[in-house]
């Protein structure tokens, strides 16, 4: 309620709708913008983008980090490249992106899929690191191939870290798709903005800003919710 009644004073303080609108009036375009279809649509490209990269970069990344896991010598050498190319902003890649695969669909896909993929190959990596090696030599001395260690022992071992990887990956998808869409899109949240921005249409602007957060919030929700389910099943099989 203190923020918003801050957002009213400011807009009186301005004094020009045109500049910073006020709460009432964001709500009316919002209602606006849901009867009209258009503010659903665009929520539903942002996350259709968002599920599958997602989707599509969590099943290589895992596939890829119990590799270079299993395989000490994969994980020193790439590793660190890892490493660097995480500390990299998303954002940073967009333009890149677009000129690589165009202003398309390919070009956000790409930048989810890059994201996700090296937060879940890190962190399957870092599972199978630490998984017990005594565990490892016990399975293998009662007779367990390479497919049954990896199966039985080195995943279950590394789930708990595939399942943070997930969550952090999941926001960060999220934000992913958002930068991709501020640069360069048809349609989407991001779109609404800037559209929003050059038509100097300041209430749908907030609308659209407003409406990130709302999906952001539950996909962060999401996220923790599917971490604290995964771990307390993951908790009672070991138990």
């Amino acid at each position: 309620m203190l923020l918003i009644a801050l957002w009213q004073a400011l807009s009186e303080w301005f004094a020009d709708p045109t500049v910073v609108p006020s709460p009432g009036a964001v709500v009316s375009r919002t209602g606006e913008l849901v009867a009209s279809g258009g503010l659903l649509q665009d929520a539903a490209a942002t996350l259709g983008r968002v599920v599958i990269g997602y989707v599509l970069g969590a099943v290589l990344g895992v596939a890829f980090g119990l590799l270079i896991g299993w395989f000490g010598w994969m994980e020193r050498l790439l590793g660190p490249s890892l490493n660097f190319v995480r500390s990299i902003p998303p954002i940073a890649w967009v333009p890149f992106s677009i000129i690589v695969f165009g202003i398309g669909e390919g070009s956000k896909y790409a930048i989810i899929v890059y994201l996700v993929f090296i937060v879940l190959a890190l962190s399957a990596a870092a599972g199978v690191r630490e998984t017990p090696r005594i565990r490892v030599r016990a399975a293998q001395a009662l007779g367990a191939g390479r497919r049954a260690v990896l199966l039985r022992v080195i995943l279950p071992s590394a789930f708990p870290f595939i399942l943070t990887g997930l969550g952090v990956a999941l926001n960060l998808a999220f934000m992913a798709v958002v930068s991709a869409e501020l640069i360069g899109a048809r349609s989407g949240l991001g779109h609404v903005i800037t559209h929003a921005q050059a038509m100097f249409e300041t209430d749908t602007m907030l609308v659209g800003i407003l409406s990130l957060g709302v999906v952001g919030g539950l996909f962060g929700r999401g996220a923790d919710w599917l971490i604290r389910r995964g771990l307390g099943r993951f908790s009672n099989r070991v138990a």
